[in-house]
């Protein structure tokens, strides 16, 4: 049999299908990114293959994953421009089953390059997740990443808790109505007091969003100094390096939840409803 027949059948015979999601900030600095990475490392170490797309300019997942690419190196805007094929700007990463996809612009750029391209170039991609990684501010680029993406995932921090609570609410009800894409748990993250956040007090603010709580994580220095840092380390993958073992354990319960069984979504074809979005 050719090889395009037995792909065909091995998608038809498998119940497996790539979920897209991004996890969707309400300002800068609340661990978006490094979210992504962990829980993408987890959901690889269950042994699924994760993708992960840089959409943020300043590049934080080459920081974390400490990936250094070459000058000549094709990223996806490249892909985009050039109409070359997805899988050439695909780099492995220290862990097995994790890959990450670079960006020269930012997620907004596309929009000036070719949103449908992006979006074609996206979903030709096999892995069982994708993520992109959504950069603060949002405007175009949170239009881009929920319109291709479907599901999403709102992150709250202590700080500032009340305008990330009304930022949830507006980008459920952006993702959920407009964008037909479906928010599936929220994550508290950064948690400084954590007599604040009781059992009531988050189920209160489940019932407001209607989505469940994911994880609640403490606030950690030993993360948030060496996101970024100038350290010889360079990168802090926490998940691969074992240092911080309760965020490990946050993550894995991230992970072992979007293992679990998933809204059925309502975009059927994300380059047509991204078609049909772009000309409204």
């Amino acid at each position: 049999m050719t090889d395009p027949l037995i792909r065909l059948l091995y998608g038809i015979l498998s119940d497996s299908r790539m979920n897209i999601m991004t996890f969707a900030v309400s300002k800068g600095g609340v661990g978006k990114s490094l979210i992504t990475a962990n829980v993408g490392a987890a959901l690889a170490k269950k042994g699924k293959k994760v993708i992960l797309i840089e959409g943020d300019p300043n590049h934080p997942l080459q920081l974390m994953l400490n990936i250094e690419l070459p000058h000549d190196n094709i990223m996806l805007d490249e892909v985009v421009k050039r109409d070359l094929k997805t899988e050439e700007a695909v780099h492995k990463t220290s862990l097995k089953n994790l890959f990450l996809i670079p960006s020269g612009v930012s997620l907004a750029g596309y929009f000036d390059l070719d949103p449908l391209r992006f979006a074609r170039k996206i979903r030709a991609l096999e892995a069982d997740f994708l993520f992109i990684d959504t950069p603060f501010p949002l405007g175009k680029a949170a239009l881009l990443s929920l319109g291709v993406s479907e599901y999403f995932v709102p992150i709250l921090t202590e700080d500032e808790f009340v305008l990330c609570v009304e930022s949830a609410i507006d980008t459920i009800r952006l993702g959920r109505y407009y964008l037909k894409c479906m928010p599936i748990g929220f994550i508290l993250n950064r948690i400084k007091t954590a007599s604040k956040f009781t059992k009531d007090f988050v189920e209160d603010l489940e019932n407001l969003l209607e989505i469940p709580c994911i994880a609640k994580i403490q606030e950690n220095q030993n993360l948030s100094k060496s996101y970024g840092g100038t350290t010889s380390l360079k990168a802090f993958l926490a998940y691969a390096q074992g240092q911080e073992p309760e965020f490990c354990k946050n993550m894995d319960d991230v992970a072992t939840f979007l293992l679990g069984e998933l809204p059925k979504t309502e975009k059927k074809d994300v380059v047509r409803f991204l078609r049909e979005l772009v000309h409204k």
